[in-house]
């Protein structure tokens, strides 16, 4: 599990450089931010959207279905920088970063002191995602049109809700895919 400080951000969304706070400490009044990367891959059945779902152990959400690989952002470090890390550290996947399509920010419904920058990564079929970490219990690949149910009740589908806002953009993105 990582545990460098994390990222202090503007009210407008910059990074105030220089400022950071470990997860302990991180002042109330102050914005973090954290990187969501929605990893998908085209099969012959259709698109499908990868789930991970959170580890038993974990604070918040344990075993819930959540974002394929998501994160703080450490201090100094850009949302891309943080996207990649985390695609590695809980999925085990490398991200080319030319690859990695960033389709919005937004502050969290889950904090309102939180920036979340959210992107959608492509893999093939071959893609076998690994974990170690202890975050990721499994993880779970679901057609796009069973994830647009899902997030329509995502507490009765065992799914973090992101809010109505946050889930509208990301299906409206899956469906321009």
């Amino acid at each position: 599990m990582h545990s460098e400080p994390w990222q202090v951000f503007a009210e407008n969304g910059e990074a105030v450089i220089g400022e950071s706070y470990s997860g302990e400490e991180f002042p109330v009044d102050s914005v973090m931010g954290a990187a969501h990367v929605w990893v998908w891959r085209n099969t012959q059945d259709g698109k499908e959207v990868m789930l991970q779902k959170r580890a038993a152990s974990l604070f918040s959400w344990p075993g819930y279905f959540d974002i394929s690989a998501a994160g703080h952002i450490d201090a100094n470090e850009s949302p891309l920088q943080c996207a990649v890390r985390e695609s590695v550290e809980e999925i085990g996947l490398v991200v080319d970063e030319s690859l990695l399509h960033f389709i919005f920010a937004s502050r969290t419904a889950l904090a309102k002191k939180e920036i979340d920058f959210v992107y959608l990564y492509e893999v093939n079929e071959s893609f076998e995602p690994q974990f170690d970490d202890g975050e990721v219990e499994l993880v779970e690949w679901v057609a796009i049109a069973d994830f647009i149910a899902r997030v329509k009740l995502p507490e009765k589908n065992n799914l973090v809700n992101q809010g109505e806002h946050y889930f509208g953009l990301l299906v409206d993105q899956l469906n321009r895919l």
